[in-house]
């Protein structure tokens, strides 16, 4: 008989909520003082980086031995886009059924089976092994170590075990495994509604918008893509609930980084903020 395995991730989820300002030019090229609601803060594109680097031992996980299970599923797990800049031939990805280690693979390819660069859409492609009757519902968990991170991504979710089929090949399988980092444990993604029109600003595929908690950068979300304004997905990377942040907006047709005069705090459950003129 056969089963199949799919998989549903419950992740769950902490957003943070902020308001903001804006700013405008004058003829001469300087500065005006938050006459729009932005305020300039620096001139010049930015380096904003999260730090994800770690310090953890490479895993010593070993393929499950295919004789001791009757069925297998195909994962094709494709890579999220905030980790696509650190894949590495090293990096490897595992998936355990409780505690049972039933499939690992490395490292990620581009579909068509070619090396994979940092702007394809990068994939672990995963053999899963089980003896779970059709149907039967499993926790499963997906974990992922970059070698160029030293970092373990561990996220935890419950589906059914349906074998000789593949996931992830016709339908999309993006787990959003990056929400799962031992080092900011209290990540979420906070949706922006945001027009930099608005505040007299011209868009381009080059803008940006950032989280930052103290000085530190904790997530980065570019804010046009595929020829229209994408509203902000930021991934924000927090240690604990009620930290103070901020939001930073770099537009490149102006070369210019500006700063709210508000700021926020991360909350324990999920809001989407709206913040165009009205």
């Amino acid at each position: 008989m056969k089963k199949y395995f799919l998989i549903t991730l419950l992740i769950p989820m902490m957003a943070i909520c902020w308001g903001c300002s804006s700013y405008d030019e004058d003829n001469s090229g300087s500065s005006s003082e938050e006459t729009a609601g932005l305020k300039e803060v620096s001139v010049g594109k930015p380096d904003w980086q999260v730090d994800l680097v770690n310090n953890e031992e490479t895993p010593n996980w070993q393929a499950p031995d295919p004789s001791l299970y009757e069925n297998w599923m195909i994962f094709m797990v494709r890579i999220q886009e905030e980790l696509k800049p650190f894949v590495s031939d090293d990096d490897m990805m595992a998936l355990f059924v409780g505690d049972e280690l039933r499939g690992v693979n490395h490292p990620a390819k581009a579909a068509n089976g070619q090396q994979a660069t940092v702007d394809e859409s990068t994939y672990f492609i995963l053999r899963v092994w089980g003896n779970e009757p059709s149907n039967q519902e499993v926790n499963a968990t997906v974990k992922l170590w970059s070698s160029k991170l030293r970092h373990t991504f561990t996220i935890k979710g419950k589906g059914n075990f349906i074998p000789e089929s593949v996931k992830g090949l016709d339908t999309e399988f993006l787990p959003d495994i990056a929400l799962g980092s031992a080092k900011y444990p209290c990540t979420s993604w906070v949706n922006v509604g945001f027009n930099p029109q608005d505040y007299g600003l011209e868009v381009s595929q080059d803008d940006m918008m950032a989280v930052f908690i103290g000085n530190e950068c904790r997530g980065i979300s570019h804010i046009y893509r595929d020829g229209f304004n994408a509203n902000p997905r930021i991934l924000l990377f927090g240690l604990q609930e009620g930290e103070t942040a901020r939001l930073l907006y770099y537009n490149a047709k102006s070369d210019r980084v500006y700063d709210t005069d508000k700021t926020f705090k991360t909350a324990s459950q999920a809001i989407s903020i709206n913040l165009n003129n009205e």
